[in-house]
């Protein structure tokens, strides 16, 4: 039963180590190919992944900042600091949930769509036709995807910030009865300099993960329609975890060091 244990967790040692490497690689292929990736076509899919997932990011962000203001109210509100909610909120959304939840949103719309896009092109052969024709798949598939992601992802975050603040403000505003002013100044004084640039590198880093497991998983798919539906499933899921993994990661990075 032990050495069936072992050679389970070496096989999947293994493959991890295996599938690492090739992440490792399509970045390295897509860094060196970024003097020649065209605007062009970073712009069409900054269009297709970013600003066509504001409504869904919009509305999933201003629910996320009313839910934190209704589910911390009683709290406050037995602690005699209801108007604390602005300052709750504003933390909450600006260093973890804005990023986060963006991301999350971001891995179902653009992760998905990549994988489908990648696999489907593997499956009819295509990317094999680009590669015995000498041109790089990381550079006219992977690098223009992934360069879109990133960028729009800090987009969408500021965007997210905004609205999840709004969305508290809702609720304190309308349900909680705090005063208009007396909200905003307790949001305002609550949010400091580094959150925002913090949640942008947060957002940049799940926009990269978002885009290399959606194109590695892609890349490797086999068994035709069957085939890209996994393929898509797994990029999905596996974006989640890194996500939710580096956001982790990040935050005790971030306590230690700001």
């Amino acid at each position: 039963m032990l050495p069936d244990l072992l050679g389970r967790l070496g096989r999947a040692g293994i493959g991890f180590g295996r599938e690492a490497a090739e992440i490792g690689r399509l970045l390295y292929d897509a860094a060196r190919n970024l003097k020649g990736m065209k605007s062009e076509t970073v712009a069409v899919q900054m269009v297709r992944f970013g600003i066509k997932a504001i409504p869904i990011v919009t509305l999933v962000n201003m629910f996320v900042g009313m839910i934190v203001a209704v589910s911390m109210s009683e709290l406050l509100r037995s602690l005699g600091i209801v108007s604390w909610t602005g300052k709750v909120v504003g933390v909450a959304v600006t260093r973890e949930l804005a990023p986060l939840m963006t991301g999350l949103v971001m891995s179902g719309f653009a992760g998905a769509a990549i994988a489908t896009e990648i696999g489907t092109m593997t499956v009819n052969e295509e990317i094999l036709a680009l590669e015995v024709s000498a041109l790089s798949p990381a550079r006219f598939l992977i690098l223009p995807r992934m360069v879109a992601v990133i960028v729009m992802m800090m987009c969408l975050t500021v965007l997210a910030n905004f609205v999840g603040m709004a969305g508290g403000y809702l609720v304190g505003t309308l349900l909680l009865g705090i005063g208009s002013h007396n909200y905003i100044e307790m949001n305002n004084s609550a949010i400091r300099f580094w959150d925002l640039p913090k949640g942008l590198i947060k957002a940049a880093t799940f926009g990269a993960i978002i885009t290399i497991v959606a194109c590695r998983q892609g890349l490797k798919v086999t068994g035709g329609a069957l085939g890209v539906g996994m393929a898509t499933t797994r990029a999905v899921v596996i974006s989640i975890v890194l996500i939710i993994a580096a956001n982790l990661g990040f935050a005790i990075l971030f306590n230690a060091v700001l």
